[in-house]
């Protein structure tokens, strides 16, 4: 029978961050640390095959993105260094359990592609993975503690606590247990236990502080945490608390490499000791940058926006947000200018095919040619996973908060999609610079991107009976000509709507996209072009981009017009009824030839039709 054990204790809060050094950073008033202090981070790589890591989510609800950033870099690193990372389920604070949370991380963890090696679905030889069915294992090594003398029995009750801390504040003490339960007698312990006192189990601290080994992101930490406080490792209900429990399962599980949260820094010292006292070789700790709104305050679990499953269902690609959280608190740049300054970069992007001179920059510049966007993201951000695999290394992972901005999931989402599809033209260049060659790209990812785009096309309503939607390669020119503006491959089925079905003249749209222009205008000007385009065709010329703009220029200058949008918005109302969308020639290319004229056909009788009634 499992005997009643303990209360949890105070982790503290997290640490202070230090000042901004790239632009996914925050800034902090906190001094920042020498270069002496970070240079002594344990970074290098180990042995090949001999890497074991681990992400140990508790199933208290929806993976947020904190979470998937941190099973990101575990992946990323086990890839990278031929090793293995495992799924450890830590469930033992039962009260916050949430049921269908455990099958929620694996579906995400599943979405995402992060694919794990061992754990809860995978197997392996160092389980059970879930730490609920280990609680045998935490009894029998705090059993141990006990017995060496290194823990004891704790019967404070809440009201004893309550009055310890008062006067631990009154001290300007902060919240620290004064260790009374340490020295009752073992009969004292023994008449207490069978009179059925709850009681939980302390480690009991030494005295002076121990110290710690450089943290493979913060380097050398001086943690100003109640290290000498008489921690709890297991609860009176029998659970143990998160101390003891990681501990025991990264020594049993052969964990290498710890990669956590920034939360978990000031608990180093408590995990430390109970490796001291277990006679344990501790694995390499490294703890992840807070991520923060731009404005530097906390990001709230509490929000939507913070769920991995917001951003699933938004449409967003796995790869562009793994991408998005990749750049989080990592120093791309400088990995990417390292990997050229060695010389093993990708081939085929050599920095002789970049512009160069004094609107670009150039390698005599930069190792990473200068860019210069309006949006103020970077082509050099855009990773495929193999790719972060490349050129990932702790080394480049700085210790400050990490930004989180909405806009650049929605420019590394787009990008996404035109690599996959092979569409980044001559972006491609500064793209794939310092990076391996891609995989599935060019004509096989587009086909996916595709047939996907299909699949939600049937999935609306909207489409129901149209025959061209059951057409894979009228679908992929819709995809080809909507792609340069799309954000997310789900938004195209609304946006497109005109290439399947007959434009609406009479919408709020279309109708306010009228009232800017002049219907007398609007008719001579499409019947311009109409003819310009029937006279084209009649010749035999087909009826492609080069055509319908040959047969705009034409008209702009026979009608000498001022403004070219004097004929494009009027042939752009007539094909669509929408303001928004591909240029004019390229919804033509995509419509075909009659469906062209028709519909140029129809918006001038709309228009005329309107002027009649006008005029009466």
């Amino acid at each position: 029978m499992r005997a009643p054990l303990g209360l949890l204790s105070s982790t503290g809060g997290p640490r202070a961050i230090l000042p901004c050094r790239r632009c996914l950073s925050t800034k902090s008033k906190t001094k920042a640390k020498t270069k002496s202090q970070l240079s002594n981070r344990p970074t290098s790589a180990p042995e090949p095959g001999t890497a074991r890591l681990r992400f140990a989510p508790s199933p208290t609800g929806f993976l947020h993105l904190g979470g998937l950033r941190t099973a990101l870099f575990n992946h990323l690193l086990a890839r990278k260094w031929e090793g293995k990372w495992i799924l450890r389920i830590e469930d033992t604070d039962q009260a916050r359990l949430v049921p269908g949370a455990v099958d929620g991380l694996r579906d995400t963890l599943a979405w995402a592609g992060l694919d794990y090696d061992e754990g809860v679905g995978a197997g392996g030889s160092h389980g059970p993975y879930i730490q609920s069915e280990r609680i045998d294992l935490y009894h029998d090594h705090a059993r141990r503690l006990v017995s060496n003398g290194d823990a004891y029995e704790c019967f404070c009750t809440l009201s004893e606590l309550e009055a310890i801390r008062q006067e631990s504040q009154r001290k300007g003490m902060g919240h620290v247990y004064d260790g009374r339960c340490r020295h009752l007698t073992e009969e004292e312990r023994a008449r207490r236990k069978k009179a059925g006192e709850k009681h939980v189990v302390r480690f009991k601290a030494p005295e002076q502080s121990q110290p710690l080994p450089p943290d493979m992101i913060f380097g050398e930490v001086q943690l100003q945490a109640h290290d000498s406080e008489d921690f709890v490792i297991l609860k009176s209900d029998g659970f143990p608390t998160y101390h003891l429990a990681s501990v025991v399962d990264d020594h049993s599980m052969e964990i290498s490499h710890v990669l956590r949260g920034e939360e978990w820094l000031n608990s180093l010292p408590k995990h430390h000791q109970l490796y001291r006292a277990l006679d344990w070789t501790p694995p390499q700790f490294g703890h992840l940058p807070l991520l923060v709104n731009p404005d530097g305050t906390k990001l709230s679990k509490r929000t939507g926006d913070v769920r991995v499953e917001h951003y699933r269902n938004a449409g967003y690609e796995p790869e562009a947000l793994l991408n998005f959280l990749a750049l989080m608190g990592w120093d791309h740049h400088t990995a990417l200018e390292s990997i050229l300054s060695a010389g093993s970069g990708s081939p085929s992007a050599s920095t002789s095919s970049l512009p160069t001179g004094p609107d670009h920059g150039g390698p005599e510049t930069s190792i990473l040619p200068p860019q210069s966007r309006s949006d103020n993201h970077s082509l050099y951000e855009v990773f495929s996973v193999p790719q972060l695999i490349g050129a990932f290394d702790l080394a480049h992972v700085n210790h400050r908060k990490a930004a989180v901005n909405m806009s650049k999931l929605d420019f590394l989402n787009k990008m996404t999609l035109r690599r996959r599809a092979g569409r980044l033209g001559e972006d491609g260049v500064m793209v794939s610079l310092g990076k391996k060659p891609e995989g599935a790209v060019g004509e096989e990812g587009r086909k996916e991107l595709v047939e996907r785009l299909q699949k939600l096309l049937k999935e609306r309503e909207l489409f129901a009976g149209c025959d061209l939607v059951e057409d894979i390669e009228y679908v992929g020119k819709v995809f080809d000509a909507e792609l340069a503006r799309t954000i997310k491959l789900t938004d195209i089925p609304m946006t497109s709507v005109f290439f399947f079905l007959e434009p609406k003249y009479d919408t709020l749209e279309a109708d306010k996209m009228l009232q800017g222009l002049h219907k007398a205008s609007y008719v001579v000007n499409v019947e311009a072009v109409y003819r310009a385009l029937t006279n084209r065709l009649n010749r035999g010329s087909p009826l492609d981009e080069d055509m319908v703009w040959d047969a705009i220029h034409t008209t702009v200058d026979k009608l000498g017009l001022r403004r070219k949008s004097e004929l494009i918005l009027p042939m752009r109302h007539a094909l669509t009824g929408r303001l928004k969308g591909p240029s004019v020639p390229s919804i033509m290319t995509v419509l075909g030839e009659e469906r062209s004229m028709e519909r140029l056909d129809a918006g001038l009788a709309h228009v005329r039709r309107l002027t009649r009634a006008e005029t009466r």
